[in-house]
């Protein structure tokens, strides 16, 4: 999301986002939304309104959030996060106040150091307050750098101190993009996915343990692993977005193929997964819907 003041968030997209529960995979999805919101109301409220944003913006996070419809693993991940960002705003108000008086506080690079701001605060903290609060914060501290150590690495304003920390880490592996209570059940559901492409002949083992085959050597192989992709993550089984380059590396730490390395990370840029959702006439509807089947028991 990178806004320009003339500029508001498609409507329909947003709704479909939302209902979805999108918004709320990880605390980058989650300041988006605040910045969408933000930004319709800075750029277009007739009072020009913003000074109790933030109190509203706690409200809404205050309220249970119960949208059914959705599975029950990804209603966790996204209560999860709601109640994250509130702790953040009861406890270090500030480090939304810093962002939203940003100019550009669209653009990627404010909410890549808001991130950074977050885990350097969680590292201040006590045990106490996790007791407290409900909130793990050293689960919170592992998810942020195992979800945006990339991001923080890149970071202007990385202390050398978490360089090194962050240098450290192991690459990310695909069963921690996928949702999951905790990193057993995540693996589990990775190797039910392993098990299921299988069966259904999409991927062979190979001579290297833990890496496979995929069958597929047509025209149509980057469109198919593209849109198992956007099934996973329409399904509620990704947990977190990341840059197509990071997609395609986490594919890539267990799948061989022989798509070109460009062609196959451009099949996981945004743009190119929107075009998935589509109707039943549009030629892509049918990866969708094969993959709806094969995912049906995940």
């Amino acid at each position: 999301m990178n806004l320009h003041a003339n500029q508001k968030y498609p409507l329909l997209k947003y709704l479909s986002e939302e209902f979805q529960g999108s918004f709320f995979q990880n605390e980058l999805t989650c300041l988006n939304r605040m910045l969408i919101l933000y930004h319709n109301r800075y750029s277009f409220s007739i009072d020009d309104s913003t000074g109790d944003y933030l109190d509203d913006f706690a409200r809404y996070l205050q309220k249970p959030f119960a949208f059914w419809y959705l599975p029950s693993s990804k209603r966790r991940q996204i209560n999860l996060i709601r109640n994250r960002m509130l702790y953040l705003m009861e406890n270090n108000r500030q480090i939304y106040e810093q962002l939203l008086v940003r100019k550009d506080y669209s653009t990627f690079e404010s909410k890549q150091q808001t991130i950074l701001k977050i885990y350097q605060w969680l590292q201040t903290l006590p045990d106490e307050p996790a007791t407290k609060s409900g909130i793990d914060i050293n689960q919170w501290e592992q998810d942020l750098k195992s979800q945006f150590g990339h991001l923080l690495l890149e970071s202007e304003s990385s202390v050398p101190e978490l360089q090194k920390v962050l240098k450290k880490l192991p690459p990310l592996n695909f069963h921690q993009i996928l949702t999951g209570p905790d990193d057993t059940s995540r693996k589990q559901k990775f190797e039910h996915l392993i098990a299921i492409l299988l069966k259904e002949q999409w991927i062979a083992p190979s001579e290297t343990e833990g890496i496979y085959q995929f069958r597929n050597t047509g025209t149509g192989g980057r469109l198919q692993l593209a849109a198992l992709y956007f099934t996973l993550n329409k399904l509620g089984h990704i947990q977190q977005r990341l840059t197509a380059p990071k997609v395609a590396a986490v594919f890539n730490s267990w799948l061989s193929h022989s798509i070109p390395r460009e062609s196959f990370i451009k099949a996981f840029q945004t743009e190119q997964q929107d075009t998935f959702n589509c109707g039943a006439h549009k030629p892509r509807y049918k990866y969708v819907r094969d993959c709806s089947l094969l995912l049906r028991e995940l």
